[in-house]
């Protein structure tokens, strides 16, 4: 009561909050888009007769366009600042999510997620740089989590409403209505986040291109953040693969729900992950643990997968707490962050995240790939009564073994961590 009083009596602080808001609006928002074609996963197989490795792709070039992008937009948000950023990444967001609204074109929605992607890129980046500039160490990761909260929630009303809004008018409406939602976060942060030449606490990079770029491979070298972004893909992936695109496919068949309530039961990894997301870095970064409980989560999602994965199909009730519980190690992911961003200077935050954050979803894209490629690899021939290939649950848990091959991977260079202080990063 005593923080918020203060909170309220200090308008500076009121302002950075207000502004932090704003900003993990625009990654709520995008996270609606992100999720959405695993929503719409048979309404878009058969509009464009797709198989599952066609459709995978509509996942993958998403993450190809944000993960190719991190870097660049590390380097482009440290110059011009996070508002300048924010309000040109929403505008590519609209453009992609109207383009693949109207598109007959299986092409043209490929092109369309891509620019979606890249337009997404710079969201998650934009509110943890904020943070990184305007918040303390030892309350960043609290607000880190509560972005990716954020990101979380708008995964959740995208699977309901997504439906609700499907089931009323046509699948491509979905695409034309976010568009709508994206000019709002557009004027929200146009109105209430201050740009960089005003912000007394936003330091500009004002270096020359050849040292930025000096700078971003030493970063790219350094041992310490390499192993962080690494286990943020361990971290991510199962979030990515299952929530974000064949979560719904793998239990309708495995658990034998229908359609609607797998699409529900899958998003229960995101309430997970909004639980996970706001205590663990907050717990972690408060007790000095960070290493220790990004081996433990590592772990606890390994388990917790396998046993979704390769045990007999779990009642109902089950299959939901075990749902929620891989949800909630999946927030571990913004330890990575906070570990790497330990000791960095405000000018050079945005490319340390864009280092972290191009492993991370570069890596999410390459197993989405690959477990649609296995599934068609192992396709038989069955098709449903629209035409669309059908999957058995064998093939599934074939296909999704990559993605407990490299949660494994992670797990074991996890180890690497323990022993180690965290040391101040500068870039020199």
């Amino acid at each position: 009561m005593i923080q918020l009083r203060n909170l309220m009596k200090n308008k500076t602080m009121r302002q950075a909050y207000l502004a932090w808001l704003m900003i993990a609006l625009f990654y709520l928002y995008q996270y609606i888009l992100r999720v959405a074609p695993g929503v719409l996963i048979d309404e878009i197989r058969s509009a464009f007769r797709i198989t599952a490795e066609q459709f995978s792709t509509l996942g993958a070039f998403y993450l190809l366009g944000y993960s190719l992008l991190q870097i660049p937009l590390g380097v482009v948000v440290d110059r011009i600042g996070v508002k300048r950023m924010a309000l040109y990444s929403i505008v590519m967001c609209i453009i992609g999510s109207l383009l693949f609204g109207i598109t007959k074109h299986f092409w043209v929605a490929q092109l369309s997620r891509f620019i979606i992607g890249v337009g997404s890129a710079s969201a998650f980046m934009c509110s943890l740089k904020y943070v990184s500039d305007h918040f303390t160490p030892g309350n960043r990761g609290f607000l880190m989590g509560a972005t990716l909260a954020l990101g979380t929630v708008g995964a959740l009303l995208s699977g309901r409403s997504v439906k609700l809004i499907d089931e009323s008018f046509y699948w491509t409406d979905v695409l034309v209505i976010s568009a709508a939602i994206g000019a709002i976060v557009f004027l929200l942060i146009w109105l209430f986040v201050k740009d960089a030449s005003q912000d007394p606490f936003s330091n500009l990079n004002r270096k020359g291109f050849n040292e930025i770029m000096s700078d971003v491979w030493k970063i790219c070298c350094d041992k310490r953040i390499v192993i962080y972004a690494i286990l943020a893909i361990g971290l991510y992936t199962p979030l990515s693969a299952l929530a974000d695109l064949w979560g719904t496919a793998f239990i309708k068949q495995k658990y034998g729900l229908q359609k609607d309530d797998a699409a529900i039961t899958t998003m229960l990894m995101y309430v997970g992950l909004t639980i996970g997301s706001l205590t663990l870095p907050w717990f972690a970064e408060k007790h000095n643990k960070i290493n220790l409980a990004i081996l433990l989560c590592g772990f606890g999602i390994l388990i917790t997968f396998s046993a979704i994965l390769y045990l007999p199909p779990f009642s109902r009730t089950e299959l939901q707490i075990a749902l929620l519980v891989l949800g909630f190690f999946c927030g571990a992911e913004m330890m990575c962050f906070t570990g790497a961003l330990f000791g960095a200077k405000k000018e050079d935050s945005g490319e340390i995240i864009g280092v972290v954050n191009t492993f991370n979803m570069l890596g999410g894209a390459i197993v989405q790939w690959l477990i649609g490629w296995s599934l068609d690899k192992q396709w038989n021939g069955l098709l449903d009564s629209e035409g669309i290939r059908q999957y058995s649950t064998e093939q599934f848990t074939v296909a999704l073994t990559s993605l407990v091959i490299v949660i494994f991977a992670c797990c074991v260079i996890s180890f690497s961590l323990l022993g180690r202080k965290t040391k101040v990063y500068q870039v020199i």
